[in-house]
This record gives structure tokens, C-alpha cells and sequence, in this order.
């Protein structure tokens, strides 16, 4: 096992056993994401998943509507 597969073992681990609402245990994923995004100094990331669809995150800034 890789270092990545590793960290993505620990990781469902924990989310797995924690009692938190599926809904809450995806937002503090959501906030660490944009937390490594913040980090590396990166604007988005995208992530082709198995069945051909495209995961994308990304900061966007707020349009001020005047």
C-alpha cells in the first residue's frame, strides 16, 4: 500500500466510524479540501472519476451585482 492509498484508508476510517450525519461529515471534507487548495496556492482542481464524469472544485469569486 501506497502512501496515498494509506492516508485515503485512514481517512474512510475515521469517516466510517464517526456517529456525525453523512451531511456534516461532507462539509468538513468540502472545508479541508479548500483548505490543501488554499495551502498550494491553487485555484481548482478537477478529478475524472471511473465512470467518465468530471469531480471540480474550485474558488470562484463573488460577482457584486451593484
Amino acid at each position: 500500500m501506497d502512501e496515498r492509498e494509506a492516508l485515503m484508508q485512514q481517512i474512510s476510517d475515521l469517516l466510517i466510524d464517526n456517529p456525525a450525519r453523512s451531511e456534516d461529515k461532507l462539509a468538513v471534507m468540502m472545508m479541508f479540501c479548500f483548505q490543501l487548495l488554499s495551502s498550494t496556492q491553487t485555484d481548482g482542481v478537477n478529478m475524472r472519476v471511473s465512470d467518465g464524469r468530471v469531480l471540480s472544485l474550485k474558488f470562484e469569486k463573488e460577482k457584486l451585482k451593484h
